[in-house]
């Protein structure tokens, strides 16, 4: 073989390599970002499912859960939503630190008429989610807000 005809085939080798690799690369960003909107949609489903969980223990128990008493909110379970049936999924493992950031039932409208609940999705930490019948909540920058939301670059969505 002589020598121009063997560096063209090098050539067309390497060309088609970084072709190869490039065309992964490009695979690789479209799958995360992709399975990043799939997480997002997971969240906002259960954050949905969560708000309709307060809203029932509300009709039923005249207040939300308390961030002090035995009705105690907890961060990690989610009782006593979960332990008294209201809610039933799994959002956790979806969470940094698999729990909420923040959950508080201010008192300024009357005894645990209010609640906000706060959670950084784990798999990318710019995504916020704020479940919320309060104008307390810090996320939600002191207006009234009811309902689920996703804040991404401190913009609130309502879900």
């Amino acid at each position: 073989m002589d020598k121009p005809l063997r560096s063209r085939t090098v050539l067309d080798a390497a060309l088609a390599a970084a072709s190869m690799l490039l065309l992964s690369h490009v695979l690789i960003v479209a799958f995360e970002v992709a399975e990043k909107k799939a997480t997002v949609r997971r969240v906002a489903t259960e954050a949905q499912t969560i708000y309709d969980a307060f809203a029932l223990y509300y009709d039923r128990n005249g207040k939300f859960p308390d961030d002090a008493d035995e009705s105690r909110f907890d961060r990690v379970s989610l009782d006593p939503l979960r332990r008294r049936g209201y809610y039933q999924g799994s959002v956790d493992y979806l969470l940094m630190d698999r729990k909420a950031d923040g959950y508080d039932s201010p008192d300024d409208r009357g005894s645990n008429q209010e609640f906000w609940l706060e959670m950084t999705l784990a798999g990318d930490p710019s995504v916020r989610v704020l479940v919320v019948r309060s104008d307390d909540a810090p996320l939600g920058g002191g207006q009234w807000r009811d309902g689920a939301y996703i804040v991404r670059k401190g913009r609130l969505e309502q879900l």
